[in-house]
């Protein structure tokens, strides 16, 4: 290597560990300021939109109160109910005292208009709606007055304080938000976020007012087509409330292209929204003026870092640059105990770095020699994948045991511990390994493999990754240990431990344990529970002994065995007499009582003990269903026994299917009907 080559190379490191940074800075904090920005502007146009929505919603709701004591008035409802004109002055007198309100209407259920203020509407009423007339509507186009506007309606009811004895007909006031003097108008008024901030009302079609303050209706299709494209989203995205208390602080914010938005609902006026409007460009200027400061001190920063590298680089290329010389002769063709340095001088600093090279060189040799030993004399069996070389090193043990060719080996390529599995286990095999290099860590997993001798064994796998310093792989080094008796043992061991003893049906955890799976993966099926308690069973005890005891239990376990094996389902033993079946499948749960019953025959058929007896074996079971009852595994089981102690209490030797009432009546319904 040139002494430039690594002079230049060293700079160019050295300077993009010290630029990058910087630049990674500046970024993060130019995108920090902007962020910060404009969560800051946001912030301030919502709490102003918020305090406009307030007045707003006054105003609407102002609007609102006029038309409901209107609708309350004695000659308003005969008005209405009589097509007459005799609520005229108190039109007038709502219309006259009010700068909003251009005209003041009866009309009747048909649209007609009874009577006007203004005289203006006649017929029927222009924008009149039979199947739902708005409280407040949205803009409308009025033939009959010659603007667009808007109006505020409530219902005429016979007896309007118990809103009874008919509909007759609807209060409208036709709001003129224009006219001088308007209340809504004021409302909206005023520019704000220092003049690039509007307050705007949109309706569901996108038409608004006040749009760019202008304190105008504007149409749809009049106002900026990047502004109705939003204001259309943002009446979709916020929810319509019909709550007075707190709804307005639910808002919906964006910014989007030329705008910012922050909008929200008006309560009780599904028809509107409120939305305050600025314009996004004003947003950039403080984070323009913020972004410069932080870019003149990426500059110097950068500029300062770059200096300091070229003065480290020109310091100690000279003496790098011989001990890389020194290193890129050294002879590799020999191997590893060839790898040493010639050392010159031991006491000079470059002596003194390759004499500790030489001796980690010998340590690494030695290592070796002793990782080799150990893994020979261990009952454990090794095994270790080189990524540089792609070669695998398996332990004479390993080799010994299982038909392993290292020279054709690699870590799962079907020709290595997975060459050895079945299917399932190999498939196993391979994504553990493929998550062991990806997180580049370890696992420990348990497979079955064939041996040479053609046995299968359990065996544990535990591997290791050795990562570079760049977190690249180096190694994967396994331990394989043969645990097939202490596997088997334990598998007994647990077989053991879910059966009972003396039925060799499931115990009661295991069956609780099992019921709760089945409950947990049942989708839309059905499940059926039934408890079994032997009548009378103490009788057989103390006549018989507990030896014919233990006779009977075996003999109804194996009756309710022959219930569901092959069929689905499972039985177990809670103790002493009682007994416990589940049912899975859908035919046998929809005859689940014939079952029953077929038990109950099946059982009194009797068992013959090892003396000659005859017992005659009597039996009570309760059913229940899941969910019809419940789908909590406890709630399901007590059910049952719940319909089994109603049987016991009312006869014995029957079933019944669980029904609430069993816990509060004492009586039974024969569920044959006879």
């Amino acid at each position: 290597m040139k002494k430039s080559s690594l002079k230049f190379g060293l700079i160019g490191v050295l300077l993009v560990f010290a630029i990058v940074p910087v630049l990674v800075l500046g970024l993060v904090g130019t995108f920090s300021v902007i962020g910060y920005s404009d969560n800051v502007r946001i912030g301030e146009l919502t709490d102003v939109s918020l305090s406009k929505a307030g007045a707003i919603n006054t105003v609407l709701e102002s609007y609102q109160a006029k038309a409901t004591g209107l609708a309350k008035m004695d000659k308003v409802v005969s008005s209405a109910k009589y097509n007459g004109t005799d609520s005229l002055n108190e039109l007038k007198a709502v219309s006259d005292n009010s700068g909003d309100i251009y005209d003041a209407l009866i009309i009747d259920n048909n649209g007609t208009v009874v009577a006007s203020s203004l005289g203006k509407e006649t017929g029927t009423f222009e924008n009149f709606s039979a199947d739902n007339m708005p409280v407040v509507s949205g803009i409308l186009t009025w033939e009959k007055y010659g603007f667009d506007t808007f109006f505020v309606s409530h219902e005429i009811y016979a007896n309007p304080d118990e809103k009874t004895g008919g509909l007759l007909g609807y209060v409208c006031l036709v709001i003129s938000p224009e006219a001088e003097g308007s209340s809504l108008f004021q409302a909206l008024s005023g520019k704000y976020l220092d003049g690039n901030a509007d307050f705007v009302l949109v309706d569901s079609e996108g038409n608004m007012l006040n749009f760019e303050g202008s304190g105008k209706i504007m149409k749809a299709s009049e106002a900026d087509s990047a502004f109705v494209s939003d204001a259309k989203k943002i009446f979709d995205n916020v929810e319509t409330t019909t709550s007075d208390k707190g709804a307005s602080d639910k808002v919906y914010t964006k910014k989007s292209g030329k705008y910012a938005y922050a909008a929200g609902a008006v309560p009780n006026v599904p028809s509107w929204r409120w939305v305050g409007v600025a314009n996004a460009g004003s947003f950039s200027s403080f984070t323009s003026r913020t972004n410069i400061v932080v870019w003149v001190v990426v500059v110097i920063s950068a500029l300062l870092a770059s200096g300091v590298g070229f003065v480290i680089v020109n310091k100690f290329v000279g003496n790098m640059h011989g001990m890389l010389k020194k290193m890129n002769n050294i002879n590799f063709d020999e191997g590893l105990s060839s790898m040493r340095f010639d050392v010159k001088n031991d006491k000079s600093e470059l002596g003194m770095i390759q004499s500790s090279f030489n001796e980690f060189i010998d340590e690494v040799n030695l290592n070796s020699q002793r990782y080799r030993t150990i893994a020979n004399l261990s009952d454990n069996m090794l095994f270790e994948w080189d990524f540089h070389k792609e070669s695998m090193y398996a332990s004479d043990n390993l080799l010994a045991k299982f038909d392993i060719d290292p020279a054709q080996a690699a870590l799962a390529n079907g020709r290595f511990l997975d060459s050895l599995m079945n299917d399932e286990d190999s498939d196993k095999y391979k994504r553990d390994i493929n998550v062991l290099l990806k997180n580049k860590s370890n696992f420990s997993a348990e497979y079955q493999l064939l041996t040479k001798s053609g046995a299968t064994i359990w065996a544990s796998v535990s591997a290791t990754c050795i990562t570079d310093r760049l977190n690249e792989p180096l190694r994967v080094i396994g331990v394989v240990t043969d645990i097939d008796n202490e596997k088997k043992m334990e598998m007994q061991l647990s077989e053991r431990a879910s059966f009972d003893f003396l039925s060799q049906l499931y115990n009661r955890s295991t069956f609780v344990r099992m019921l709760k799976t089945e409950i947990d993966r049942r989708g839309f099926n059905k499940i059926a529970t039934m408890f079994i308690d032997v009548d009378d069973f103490k009788f057989i005890n103390d006549r018989y002994g507990h030896t014919v005891g233990d006779e009977v239990i075996r003999y109804v376990a194996d009756t309710i065995r022959k219930k569901v094996d092959d069929r689905g389902g499972f039985a177990g033993r809670f103790g002493g007499d009682e007994f416990v079946l589940c049912f899975t499948d859908q035919d046998d749960i929809a005859n689940a009582e014939q079952i029953a019953m077929d038990l109950i025959d099946d059982l009194y058929m009797g068992h013959t003990t090892e003396t000659g007896v005859l017992i005659n074996v009597r039996a009570s079971i309760g059913i229940s269903y899941c969910p019809e009852h419940t789908e909590d595994v406890n709630e399901l089981l007590s059910f049952s026994d719940t319909a089994m102690y109603f049987v016991k209490k009312n006869g014995k030797t029957n079933y019944h299917v669980y029904v609430p009432e069993d816990s509060e009546s004492g009586e039974y319904i024969n569920p044959e009907g006879f």
